[in-house]
């Protein structure tokens, strides 16, 4: 008889009447943790091997190779997945703990208000969440600001702050995140619940207080960004943002949005699969459920991907400045679903969360502050330095990615002194493309002779001007 037998959520099997043929395959078991793969009842003879101990926790940060499934051969085929994508993690969600959060584009002396002002189309804020505000000025900050950013029992000490800019209109403004389909998986078929915390300015102006909340779902295929310039978010995180703000017709294939009520302990209604919720200005936790089919509703159609935002409409139009919402410990979670209630919100590692985030995203800006050195180089010509600049972590595909001429390389082979590039851009040399590892990047400057090496630099200057934006964002 083969006893099946659960260790750490793996089944193996006891070899009560395996013979020989347990001696032979006892070698090859994973390791669980230095349990033995025997049952206790045997006299030793035959299974006294043990499994060796595996590691004793598993941080989030380990990757394993899963297949991309591009067709005709498209590049990558394979990609390495942190395993706290996964199964590993509660919350699909990626930096939704602002004070882990590296946003790297909103913490530059260049500033979220000149990037983002009234975004018509979405745009990365502080990582993996996008805004958009196709009818309204908003600034997107993080706030620190201890007095309004503390939510009693988490200990935060910094929130995300959308707030109407003094010259804003009316209109709706949204904030959310689009999961690709690594990330997606573990929700469909299930409950998807959505959790945030949010406390309100005091002029917060929306009618009723009110927030919207959504949770949708897409038949699209997983994509890489499309950034058309500095900072835009990726292809379907685009178009769910369009059909969020109210023009549904415009967003990712088959988008349908998908909740089915408020959480207990949350008061909100819902119509059409989108829940009214009033905010407030002390912090409190608000949570949503949503079913995510495995096919769309009356098809054969598998669902891909799924989003989720949070929207406001403020109707002021005057000077001030505390019509804002702040938002923070966003969490998303696969649920059965007969259950409908968030958990507490897991909080990961920073470390952990740096290489979720740059999985998606990478964003290296020209101090003006900070003197440093950004990638290695060789002159091709006196008038051009090659620059291979690697990512910090491997991101899920090959990005998208953007320049703004700046930087500095040295003008000669003793590197007495620099010259800004006038120009950045992919080299030109051999057509080279981004990888998902890293990029190959043309400095066209005043350098030293063809074939010596060089160095891409930031001198921290009040005049630095250069921006390197790589985006994998779904």
């Amino acid at each position: 008889m083969i006893k099946k037998i659960l260790l750490s959520g793996i089944a193996i099997f006891s070899c009560a009447s395996l013979g020989v043929v347990a001696q032979t395959f006892a070698p090859n078991f994973p390791q669980v943790g230095g349990a033995s793969y025997c049952d206790s009842t045997q006299n030793g003879t035959l299974c006294t091997n043990t499994v060796p101990a595996g590691p004793p926790t598993v941080t989030g940060i380990e990757t394993i190779p899963a297949d991309t499934n591009l067709a005709n051969g498209q590049q990558p085929q394979s990609v390495k997945i942190p395993t706290s994508l996964l199964g590993n993690s509660i919350n699909r969600l990626i930096g939704g703990d602002m004070t882990t959060n590296l946003n790297q584009v909103s913490s530059t002396t260049k500033g979220i208000a000149t990037l983002v002002t009234s975004p018509t189309a979405a745009k990365i804020s502080a990582d993996r969440w996008w805004v958009i505000a196709p009818a309204a000025g908003v600034t997107v900050t993080v706030d620190s600001t201890a007095a309004t950013a503390v939510i009693p029992g988490l200990n935060n000490t910094k929130a995300l702050r959308i707030a109407r800019t003094t010259s804003g209109a009316a209109g709706n403004i949204c904030v959310g995140q689009t999961l690709d389909q690594a990330a997606s998986a573990s929700l469909i078929g299930n409950n998807a619940v959505f959790s945030f915390y949010e406390s309100s300015g005091a002029a917060m102006s929306a009618a009723g207080g009110n927030m919207t909340v959504n949770v949708d779902y897409t038949s699209a295929a997983d994509a890489v960004a499309t950034q058309a310039t500095i900072q835009f978010a990726g292809a379907n995180g685009s178009l769910f943002a369009l059909g969020d703000v109210g023009l549904l017709s415009a967003g990712p294939t088959n988008m349908t949005r998908a909740i089915t009520g408020v959480s207990p302990n949350t008061s909100g209604t819902v119509t059409a699969g989108v829940a009214t919720i009033p905010g407030s200005t002390t912090w409190a936790r608000y949570a949503v459920y949503a079913a995510i089919p495995v096919n769309v509703p009356g098809t054969t159609t598998a669902v891909t991907s799924v989003s989720v935002s949070i929207c406001w409409a403020p109707v002021l139009t005057t000077a001030i400045t505390t019509d804002w919402i702040e938002i923070n410990y966003m969490q998303l979670e696969a649920k059965p679903l007969t259950v409908t209630s968030p958990s507490s919100f897991e909080r990961r590692s920073a470390a952990t969360e740096q290489v979720l985030q740059q999985y998606y995203w990478y964003y290296n800006y020209e101090s003006q502050s900070l003197a440093a050195a950004v990638a290695t180089c060789e002159n091709t010509a006196t008038t051009v330095a090659n620059c291979y600049l690697p990512w910090p972590v491997t991101m899920r595909l090959a990005p998208i990615v953007k320049y703004t001429a700046g930087f500095q390389a040295f003008a000669q082979v003793a590197e007495t002194s620099v010259g800004a590039c006038s120009a950045l851009a992919a080299a030109a040399s051999l057509a080279t493309v981004p990888s998902n590892a890293g990029a190959l990047i043309g400095c066209t400057a005043s350098v030293g002779a063809a074939g010596t090496a060089n160095h891409l630099l930031s001198l921290g200057t009040s005049s630095a001007t250069g921006i390197i934006s790589a985006s994998a964002e779904p």
